[in-house]
């Protein structure tokens, strides 16, 4: 008991001075996370206590049912868990209709997940360079983030709206606690949006994944009769594989799971009711039309760049002064999240074998990501020094596009995967309208980026391919532009024609515009 009270006490103590930590705080700690106090992991637990941790333990794994299963009615975990099954089902927020709303000509409501300045990645700028390049184009766009958020991430102090290089963000700010149950958060945030609405009076509800939005702007659409395109950036269960590392081929039915597969039967149900879909690529509007969706409502809308970009000039001489490179050095590299599919471990491998080869290449990469540890290991174990590798972490943007000015080649050097092969990532074509060549792993997803469709030589492919999780390719790829600059000038050219033909931000406005028109908007 005095262990008790000495682990307890200062708790206690704390509660009185720190006002958001409640007693009922203090007794979830002690009560549902034993894990949190080491010291109490001695004392035995009850099997009430056994039960709830392996429903938490099953929760964790994405098994929702069989933590339910466990834990008796009216338990405060079961619930939350209840509530997330709910928001997976057909139909988690409640039918309820409304007074129709009539659009004004060319406003556009974004919903999305999360938004700047508060979270900045690729699913966030995406978002604000879509709506800067609509709003250029005469549209008048602007977001709404889920509700609660970005104050469930830290942020109360986060206003209703904020307006950023005048794109209007409008935040759904909760006016009481927070529900634990996902399905009444999503009710919430349905209300919200729809009050929104009827205020900003927009022509079109345009939903991003993940399927969240989708739901609100479905429940938004019943009650307003507004129109909503559904736009899939990504498939959460893909990059679940991908995490798992499972076999390329494995069967995704049969190991997925129940979190996974709900979120992708959800996802699709969303495709399905939605007007338009949208995707960024072929490979990924492919995998929709495998999922039941019919081909003349799905769209492309790929990633793109800003058409600056294609003239935008850095110098190469104090971008390589800034990361200490010589200007006779060939150096090779990228900026990305450092996550096990990108296969950065076969680029030091291959760096590794152009060294013992006699070959002077120096590896750049740049950015930040749980791989990070196993690569400093095996840095370490392939005798990378300095002098073969520089990792200096995340960067801002801005430093970011010096990077890709500093290089000679970016690597792009992805492995086979599902996700790898459906999802294409933006940063290679940022190195293409810098005028930089590229080596990419030959998946789907990304010859699809450079394949010159048109022009004056179709079918000509604007990168060195090699084969994805070979490290001798992949030095075989580097060498081959290492001692042929001509080659080099030959792919940094063709890169910059398919970037400037396909990829820019006013083109991808162009696309809205059309998609809009389809859905009855006017002025569109």
């Amino acid at each position: 008991m005095n262990a008790l009270r000495a682990l307890v006490g200062p708790l206690l103590r704390g509660a009185l001075t720190r006002p958001a930590l409640t007693a009922r705080v203090v007794r979830d700690r002690i009560t549902e996370d034993p894990a949190r106090l080491p010291g109490l992991n001695r004392l035995p637990r009850t099997a009430a206590g056994r039960s709830r941790d392996r429903a938490r333990a099953l929760a964790r794994s994405g098994e929702l049912s069989a933590a339910v299963a466990l834990l008796p009615a009216g338990d405060r975990l079961r619930r939350r868990y209840e509530g997330e099954l709910r928001a997976y089902g057909k139909d988690p927020v409640p039918s309820r209709g409304g007074e129709r709303v009539v659009g004004t000509p060319g406003r556009v409501l974004h919903l999305v997940t999360n938004a700047l300045p508060y979270a900045q990645a690729g699913y966030t700028l995406r978002t604000h360079r879509i709506l800067r390049a609509q709003r250029a184009a005469g549209l008048d766009p602007v977001a709404v983030t889920q509700w609660g958020w970005p104050a469930r991430d830290g942020h109360p102090e986060a206003a209703p709206s904020e307006t950023i290089d005048g794109i209007v963000y409008h935040r759904l700010i909760p006016t009481g606690p927070i529900p634990a149950e996902a399905d009444r958060r999503l009710q919430r945030g349905a209300d919200a949006a729809t009050e929104l609405v009827r205020t900003l009076r927009p022509s079109v509800l345009h939903a991003a994944t993940d399927h969240r939005n989708g739901t609100v702007a479905l429940a938004v659409r019943e009650r307003t009769g507004l129109p909503v395109l559904y736009e899939i950036r990504g498939f959460l269960e893909e990059s679940w594989a991908a995490g798992a590392a499972l076999d390329p081929n494995a069967d995704l039915e049969a190991t997925m799971p129940e979190r996974m597969r709900l979120h992708r039967e959800r996802d699709t149900a969303i495709m399905a009711e939605a007007d338009l879909v949208a995707t960024l690529s072929e490979t990924m509007r492919a995998e929709i039309l495998g999922r039941g969706i019919p081909a003349g409502k799905i769209v492309l809308t790929p990633n793109a760049v800003d058409a600056a970009l294609l003239t935008q000039h850095h110098d190469r001489a104090a971008a390589r002064r800034e990361w200490g490179l010589a200007d006779d050095e060939f150096v090779v590299g990228t900026v990305s999240k450092l996550a096990a599919y990108e296969g950065f471990d076969v680029l030091l491998q291959a760096a590794a074998l152009l060294r013992d080869r006699g070959s002077k290449v120096r590896v750049l990469l740049v950015g930040g990501g749980p791989f990070r540890p196993t690569l400093d290991r095996l840095a370490a174990e392939l005798g990378l020094g300095p002098e073969h590798l520089l990792m200096p972490g995340q960067v801002a943007p801005d430093v970011a596009l010096r990077v890709v000015a500093a290089l000679d080649v970016f690597v792009c050097p992805r492995l086979d995967l599902r996700v790898t092969r459906l999802v294409t990532p933006l940063k290679p074509l940022e190195a293409m309208a810098a005028g930089r060549p590229l080596v990419l792993s030959d998946l789907p997803a990304l010859r699809e980026l450079v394949d010159e469709r048109s022009g004056s030589t179709p079918g000509r492919v604007a990168a060195e391919l090699v084969r994805p999780g070979d490290a001798e390719s992949l030095a075989a790829g580097l060498e081959r532009l290492r001692t042929d600059s001509s080659r080099c000038a030959e792919l940094a050219a063709a890169a910059r024609d398919v970037v400037a033909e396909r990829f820019t931000w006013d083109r991808l406005a162009e696309t809205y515009r059309a998609l809009y028109a389809r859905l009855g908007t006017p002025n569109a």
